[in-house]
């Protein structure tokens, strides 16, 4: 696993440094979590992007199918 930093107030910090290890594993999971989360709808976002420019520049699914199957 790779170590993040995340910058939050002191008062956040102090609770942070204050809370029980099982409990501060319990919470890097959910951040890990929702990091992933994120990560995932971002890359949903842009798939849909790319979608609609291809969809307005005139690629159909029939045609974006044969490119995808051709051998090289």
């Amino acid at each position: 696993m790779d170590r993040i930093v995340l910058e939050v107030d002191s008062s956040l910090a102090k609770v942070w440094r204050n809370t029980t290890p099982s409990l501060k594993a319990k919470y890097e999971k959910k951040i890990a979590s929702i990091l992933k989360e994120m990560k995932e709808v971002e890359f949903e976002r842009l798939l849909n992007k790319v979608g609609k420019i291809a969809a307005k520049n005139g690629l159909t699914e029939d045609e974006l199918n044969n490119l995808l199957n051709e051998e090289d």
